[in-house]
Order: structure tokens, then sequence, then C-alpha cells
């Protein structure tokens, strides 16, 4: 009977000590360490009466120049510009192109860059949101005045208000847009890091 014991726990023993090394290798996944920045324009356009026109709120793409910008400065201590501008664009951006290359801005009719501060007063919004910090910029508003500004398709931020600065970001309009004479157009930039 010991013998007939030993003889059937014998290979059950084994094949318990021996099964891990049979067994399939563990994946061992490395921990998600992405940073990510996800940007948004979002915009409101009014008559002259206040009553809203329009509104959307549109994800936006990082130019090259601009995810460039935003490395040197952080990581290898490069001159951080002093402001940014949010400005529109009766043109099509892509990845690729500088802030000088674009074309279509509008010009008179109160149109102008708008001039978002790097401050405080500039971004006076930053806290956690959900999963990651988000960065709100002021609002800024553009009424056309004597005139219509646009046609616009795109709304950026760069740099600069004139073409010597860098391409940040940008972001395509659902569709055309022209702001009437006394119709405003109110646009606020929000990033988010995570």
């Amino acid at each position: 009977m010991k013998k007939l014991t030993l003889t059937l726990i014998l290979p059950l023993l084994l094949f318990a000590l021996m099964a891990p090394a049979f067994a399939a290798p563990v994946a061992h996944e490395a921990p998600a360490v992405s940073a990510v920045e996800q940007g948004e324009f979002v915009l409101t356009a009014t008559a002259p009466d206040g009553s809203i026109l329009w509104e959307e709120q549109i994800k936006n793409a990082f130019a090259d120049e601009g995810e460039q910008l935003i490395l040197d400065v952080f990581l290898r201590g490069a001159t951080a510009p002093t402001q940014f501008y949010l400005r529109l664009y009766n043109d099509t951006p892509e990845e690729t192109d500088g802030l000088a290359s674009l074309t279509g801005e509008p010009s008179g009719n109160g149109y102008a860059p708008a001039l978002i501060e790097r401050s405080a007063t500039g971004w006076p919004i930053l806290a956690i949101d959900g999963d990651g910090y988000l960065a709100t910029s002021s609002a800024e508003t553009f009424t056309a005045s004597g005139g219509s500004i646009g046609p616009v398709t795109y709304a950026v931020i760069a740099t600069s208000s004139d073409n010597t600065g860098k391409l940040i970001a940008y972001a395509a309009l659902s569709q055309i847009r022209t702001l009437e004479d006394g119709e405003s157009l109110t646009v606020t930039y929000k990033l988010k890091q995570q």
C-alpha cells in the first residue's frame, strides 16, 4: 500500500513543483507613462443685442514649431515667449506650418490679434480637472466695427501679433464664419496636461 501511495503521490508532487517551469511566461507591462496635451478653443458669437448666434468647442492640433518651443523652454531653458496671441485666419494650417506661412488673417473693422498675457491674468484658471491639470485663458473678444470680420476658418494661438513668432496650436472652425458689423466673437483657450 505504501508503495502504491508513493507511486501515485510522487508524480503528482513532481508535477506540482515543475508546473511553473512549463507555464507560459508572464508578460510584465510597463506602466503607462505618457504626457498628453489636449487643447480646445471655446467660441461664442453674439449679436449686438447680446443674443447668442452660435457656439462651438473645437479641439486643437499642435504645430511642430509649437511643440518644439514648449520642449525647448521647459527642458533646455530656452527663452520663453513673453506673451501669447489669439488670432483668426481664413487658411488651413498644417502641423509643419510656421506662423509666417499662414495667410488670410482679417484686417481692419475692429480686428486685431488678441493678447493673452503670460501671467495669472492671461491664464486665470489653473486647476485639477478630472485626470489632469487644466489651464484656461482669459476670454478675448473680437467685435466687428464699421464692417465685417472674416471670413475665417481657423483660430490659432501664437507667440506674436505679427508673423515673427511661433505657431503654437490651431483648430478648424466647424464652418466658414464671418462676423457682421456689431457682432462679437468671444474665445477662450483651454490646455489640459495629463
